[in-house]
């Protein structure tokens, strides 16, 4: 449910802004490559380690990526941010990287479970993400949250279904209960207009055209 979850909110914004030149940053095990290299004239990825053979190349989103000033139309960075000791390092480096009209798409952790420890460190309001961004020269261009408490409740049942109905010849049986477990969890998770309680936190920063 997770993945259908934070895919269906950002697989809209990667049509709307990943154009040109896209960094995937923190790419991982490059769950994203084939939305954006769909969106991409040229992809690249990077991460810390080498999680994956096809990386592009390591690096550090704190600062010294081997990547040009203002030389990257869009970054990518999905549950990235929480992993690193000193993620407001990362909105100076991204604002050096991304070229004038530029944009990022940021997908970042609000009320959301302990992973990747014992390397997970931070979760982000909306007000937290909007300060760093704008502290370090960006524009917020889109905010929104995604997920709730019915979103998550119904994961842990979810994971419990698929555990006992998964069948190598059958998927579709377990694959079935968690989609309309994730249809509910998004009607029941709408009443929380304000986002009290998501998961995560979308948000697309575009960098000035008047950055020198």
């Amino acid at each position: 449910m997770d993945h259908l979850s934070i895919r269906r909110e950002l697989a809209p914004l990667i049509e709307r802004y990943a154009r040109g030149r896209v960094l995937d940053a923190g790419a991982g095990r490059m769950a994203w490559r084939s939305l954006l290299m769909a969106r991409a004239s040229e992809y690249l990825s990077m991460d810390y380690e080498a999680a994956h053979p096809d990386l592009s190349f390591q690096g550090d989103l704190r600062g010294g990526l081997p990547v040009d000033d203002k030389s990257i139309d869009a970054v990518f960075c999905c549950s990235v941010l929480e992993h690193i000791p000193e993620p407001w390092l990362v909105f100076a480096e991204l604002k050096r990287i991304v070229r004038p009209g530029g944009h990022v798409i940021l997908s970042v952790p609000f009320i959301y479970y302990l992973h990747g420890a014992p390397h997970d460190y931070f979760r982000f309001t909306r007000y937290g993400v909007t300060e760093m961004a704008t502290k370090a020269g960006f524009e917020i261009a889109e905010l929104k949250t995604s997920g709730g408490i019915a979103h998550m409740l119904l994961h842990a049942v979810s994971m419990v279904s698929t555990a006992l109905l998964w069948h190598r010849r059958a998927p579709f049986l377990a694959a079935a209960p968690a989609l309309v477990l994730f249809g509910v969890a998004r009607l029941v998770d709408r009443l929380d207009r304000g986002g009290l309680f998501a998961q995560t936190v979308n948000v697309v920063l575009r960098q000035p055209l008047d950055t020198p």
